[in-house]
């Protein structure tokens, strides 16, 4: 009966260990598997232009069903398509939600597709329409957190934005998908470049960096070395900003990314701009324009608009006006309505400075009438303050005087000091032509203090020479 019974313990052991055994051999097994796709995944879009479409979590999905002999999801199917081509695949995406109307899955590569193709209406009216369910798998919550959060960025929300991809971050790092968590410190770069928080900043772009290039993915380096240009320039760093931006033209030059190329020549150009070499920069921007194969319409816009900025500083009003017309052609066509803005009232200057107020004006009022747009970013205190400039001009001295209260109150409720600084300058300008130097006084030392509070040594002189 003991021989017996140790015959019994010792089969049955010898059978929990068979499976404990295959248990752990398909495990290494299936890691070996997803390793391997993963790589083949990466190395299909290495050599890719952006934008291109990838996602950790279908990878994985798509790897471990084939694995274990199951049929591929329907989403599955379309993110193999949309990593293919991402125009077909967005075909066949779009089909799909036409049967699946409210398939959570299939609207979430939407959104996410929407916005890697700059549709920001499209991005914006899926992500509003989408519901995830409390169940849904960690990783494609973490992809609707970061998706939302790059909405709430355009949006000029921060805190949400910083908050959200925090969250997401935590979860991509959890599911060791390196590439969205590359992208998350990529946003958060960003967002805490938008803040001045620029020390942040620095450190997010930095490890966005270094995992694209642990990744080998030369076109996303570029982009996080051209995010650390763009860093520099909100420093006002700007030969330093050159550097990370020639760095980032040699990567895709070697690399032969065109378009990146011209993305990152048109920062380079700014840069160029706002330290007064006009004509370097005008030429950077005239070979993109001269660049059709390769550009963007967002590039082509860009580069437009600081042509139009380049050539009203020189006067060449004409000139001008017409490159300005040109962008808000092209931010036409891509329905960016921060953009449209942004060069309505470029155009207003334009006028402005050919003493055709009367087209200023309508610009300037029809941007304030339609400042509450749910897509633009555009902020309407400078319209305020060009209107009241205008009604200075015609010597209407109280309709200027509301109005530039109007954009003081805007720009001291968003902590903009400098553009508060120019509006008290104004006001001072106001009481000046009335007679009233005390008043005068009162606003241009207010001013002062602004200008001493932000550093900004020109404006600071130019406040006390007038005191």
């Amino acid at each position: 009966m003991q021989d017996l019974e140790f015959s019994r313990i010792f089969f049955g052991s010898l059978g929990i260990g068979s499976i404990i055994f295959l248990y752990f051999n398909t495990r290494f097994r299936l890691w070996q598997a997803l390793k391997i796709n993963a790589k083949k995944s990466i190395e299909k879009i290495k050599h890719q232009e952006r934008p291109y479409f990838y996602n950790s979590y279908y990878t994985k999905q798509t790897t471990t069903r084939k694995f274990f002999h199951q049929t591929t999801t329907t989403e599955a199917k379309i993110y193999i398509s949309l990593s293919t081509s991402l125009k077909k695949g967005e075909k066949r995406l779009k089909k799909a939600i036409e049967q699946s109307p409210k398939n959570w899955r299939l609207l979430l590569l939407y959104a996410d597709i929407s916005l890697l193709q700059n549709k920001r209406i499209e991005f914006g009216n899926t992500l509003n329409n989408l519901h995830l369910p409390f169940l849904a798998p960690s990783a494609l919550r973490a992809d609707y957190l970061r998706l939302s959060a790059l909405h709430d960025l355009y949006q000029t929300n921060m805190y949400d934005a910083s908050k959200k991809l925090s969250k997401a971050l935590k979860i991509y790092q959890k599911n060791s998908f390196t590439y969205e968590e590359a992208e998350c410190y990529l946003a958060l770069g960003q967002t805490y470049r938008i803040s001045g928080v620029f020390d942040v900043a620095y450190t997010m772009f930095q490890e966005a960096e270094k995992l694209y290039k642990s990744m080998d993915l030369p076109s996303k380096q570029a982009e996080a070395v051209a995010y650390q240009g763009l860093l520099e320039i909100s420093r006002e760093n700007y030969r330093t900003s050159e550097e990370y931006f020639i760095q980032a033209e040699k990567i895709c030059r070697k690399h032969h990314f065109p378009q990146t190329l011209n993305d990152i020549k048109n920062w380079h150009g700014l840069a160029l701009y706002l330290q007064a070499k006009e004509k370097e920069a005008q030429k950077k921007f005239q070979t993109i324009i001269s660049n059709k194969s390769n550009t963007s319409k967002e590039a082509f816009a860009f580069a437009y608009e600081m042509l139009a900025r380049i050539t009203l500083h020189t006067k060449q009003f004409d000139k001008a006006l017409h490159y300005a017309e040109q962008a808000l052609i092209h931010h036409n066509e891509n329905h960016h309505q921060a953009g449209i803005f942004e060069n309505l009232y470029l155009k207003a200057e334009i006028y402005y400075a050919t003493d055709n107020l009367q087209k200023s004006a309508e610009i300037l009022t029809s941007l304030v009438r339609n400042k509450t747009s749910n897509y633009t970013t555009f902020y309407p205190a400078n319209a305020y303050s060009l209107l009241g400039l205008i009604e200075m001009r015609q010597n209407n001295l109280r309709m200027a005087r509301t109005l530039f209260k109007q954009a003081l109150d805007l720009e001291n409720s968003k902590n903009r000091l400098k553009g508060a600084a120019i509006d008290y300058n104004n006001l001072a300008e106001i009481c000046l032509q009335e007679g009233d130097k005390n008043s005068a006084e009162n606003y241009l030392r207010q001013a002062l203090n602004y200008a001493e509070e932000i550093e900004d040594t020109e404006l600071r002189d130019y406040l006390k020479a007038k005191l």
